[in-house]
Order: structure tokens, then C-alpha cells, then sequence
């Protein structure tokens, strides 16, 4: 549903920039009138702080309702690197103009206000006047618009970099999951030929639990968050899948705390390192495997150390993984 064509998260976007502004110069507003008082006081005038504030207000309303055009325009002449001499060149002529006009301005909407015809003498005072100090209102009003779009450009290309970066790391799990899966499938199918000669009644319950381990895998998308236990779970299954038939000896132990566990991972995020550990086990006669799981602020350090029995040596893979704390 649209407001006059405006999206609504346009228009809350607009609502908030607006009162934002009104906000800021009602806040400019208050300190220029309580500043003009002290120093009437000061100087024996006593001018009523009312009066005071009913001025700045009117000025304040009225810079309120030129900053957006001022913005505009800054926006238009951003001062980057394409085009910065010609655009930091028209913001310098153009500021005194912009002053000698909101100061005219300024001049004849005090005429108004005081219910007086607009007069030349008024305007000329006013631009003789404001001329000054509104340059350097416009001055800081082109610096923060522009430095508010840097920054805002700053932060859109470091999110596209970190969606790229994200994206990068996806299309690689799954580019080592595809590679290692036919390898993985073929040697649980050669294990399962194994097991199926000396126990027909267990190789039944292998392609089952093989089938669902390969449906796991092919199911579920790296882009979707799970329980870091329900990975290692997985790797459990697939070690089950090694133990049986007695061919291979495998042994695992898990160093995880509760609050690790429940973290909320990238599925598959495990896969590759379960089918390298696997493959690596069966090729080996078995052996044994230590999964150590830790949180380093909002990340968790996972640790698989793998050591077949044939080498001896023990192979360590590390992964740090950003992870969601468990709802």
C-alpha cells in the first residue's frame, strides 16, 4: 500500500529525515535565542527571552525549510573525485549566491511577519546583515551532506564486499561438496559391498543410513542456519556408517560447552571437512577423531584432528565460522 505513489518505507524514511531536520534547527533555534538573551542581559537591555525565542523559531522554520533545496543541490555537486575541481569550483561561486538569497528571503518574511509591505531597506539589511554568517551555515550544510554520503556509499560498498565475500565462501563449499560427494558415495558403496558379503541383514541398514546422509547433503543450502550439533550429529552419522561391519575402527571425542553447540551455523558448513576425515579414515583402516569447538566473540572456532591408524600422524583443520546465538 503507497501513500501518493510513496512506498511506505519511503515515506517513514522522509517522515523521520523531516522531523530529523525540524528537530535540528529547533535545537539551533533554542541555544541562538537563549545566547541572544544572556547577552541582552549582559549588556543592561533585557530584551524577554519569548520575544528572543519567537525569532529564532521563525529563522529556524525558515533554514527547516531551506536545507532540503540546499541538500539537493550539494548532492548534485558532490565533491568526489570524478568531476572535483568543476563541482568544488561551482560550490564556491554558488554559496555567496545561495546566502544573498536566503537572507533576501529572510528579510522579506521579517516584513510579513511584523505585517508590513516588503520593502528594499529591509532586504538590503537583512543581506547586509546575514550575507556572512548564512555562507557558512551553507558551507557546513554542503560539508555534512557530502560527508554523509560518503560515509553512506562507504557503508553500501562494504556490504556488497561483505555479501561478495559470503557468496564467494558459499559457491566454495559447494563447489568442495560436489567434488568430494561421488568419492565420498563411492567408498561407503564399496564399504557396504564389503559388509553386504558377511552380513546381509546390516548392509540393508548401511544403504538406508547412507541414504539419508546423502539426501542430508544434497537437501539442505549453504545459505540456511542450523544448530552447530546438528553438523557435528551428521559427522557422527557418518562415522557410525564407517564402524559398521567391524572393518574399520574409528574412535571420536567431542570438546564442545552447551552454549557453542546451540550457535546457529551455515548448513554444510562441516561437509567437506566430514567427507576429507572420512575418506582419509577408510583409506587409512581406521583411526580416531577429536572435534574441539570453542566461541571467540561472535565466532566459532571449530577444530577436527583426524589421525589414521596407517599414518600416525594426526591432520588438523581449523575453521572459524560466524555464528547466530541461539534464539
Amino acid at each position: 500500500m503507497t501513500f501518493m505513489g510513496i512506498p511506505p518505507r519511503r515515506l517513514r524514511f522522509l517522515l523521520l529525515l523531516t522531523a530529523g531536520n525540524l528537530g535540528i534547527w529547533m535545537l539551533v533555534a533554542f541555544f541562538a535565542a537563549s545566547e541572544f538573551y544572556h547577552r541582552t542581559v549582559v549588556m543592561g537591555m533585557g530584551q524577554p527571552f519569548d520575544q528572543a525565542l519567537e525569532v529564532q523559531i521563525c529563522t529556524g522554520l525558515l533554514w527547516a525549510a531551506f536545507t532540503p533545496i540546499v541538500v539537493f543541490i550539494a548532492q548534485r555537486l558532490a565533491v568526489q573525485r570524478t568531476n572535483l575541481r568543476r563541482n568544488v569550483a561551482i560550490v564556491i561561486a554558488i554559496l555567496p549566491l545561495l546566502a544573498v538569497f536566503r537572507a533576501a528571503f529572510g528579510g522579506a518574511v521579517n516584513d510579513l511577519a511584523e505585517h508590513h509591505p516588503v520593502s528594499a531597506g529591509m532586504i538590503t539589511l537583512s543581506i547586509g546583515i546575514r550575507t556572512h554568517r548564512d555562507i557558512a551555515i551553507l558551507a557546513a550544510i554542503f560539508f555534512l551532506s557530502n560527508f554523509a554520503d560518503t560515509q553512506r556509499e562507504a557503508s553500501a560498498q562494504e556490504r556488497q564486499r561483505l555479501r561478495a565475500q559470503a557468496l564467494l565462501a558459499r559457491t566454495k563449499i559447494d563447489e568442495l561438496r560436489t567434488r568430494f560427494q561421488p568419492q565420498f558415495a563411492i567408498r561407503m558403496l564399496r564399504h557396504i559391498g564389503s559388509v553386504l558379503r558377511d552380513e546381509p541383514k546390516a548392509a540393508d541398514a548401511l544403504i538406508v543410513n547412507l541414504s539419508a546422509i546423502l539426501r542430508r547433503s544434497m537437501g539442505r543450502t549453504s545459505d540456511e542456519q542450523i544448530r552447530l550439533a546438528d553438523e557435528l550429529e551428521h559427522l557422527d552419522r557418518c562415522l557410525d556408517l564407517c564402524r559398521a561391519g567391524g572393518r574399520f575402527s574409528v574412535t571420536v571425542r567431542y570438546l564442545a560447552g552447551e552454549d557453542v553447540l546451540a550457535c546457529h551455523v551455515p548448513a554444510l558448513i562441516l561437509q567437506p571437512v566430514i567427507e576429507t576425515v572420512v575418506l582419509d579414515l577408510t583409506s587409512g583402516g581406521g583411526g580416531s577423531v577429536e572435534v574441539r569447538c570453542g566461541r571467540e566473540e561472535n565466532d566459532a572456532v571449530i577444530e577436527v584432528c583426524s589421525t589414521a591408524a596407517s599414518r600416525g600422524t594426526p591432520v588438523t583443520t581449523t575453521l572459524r565460522i560466524p555464528c547466530e546465538a541461539a534464539a
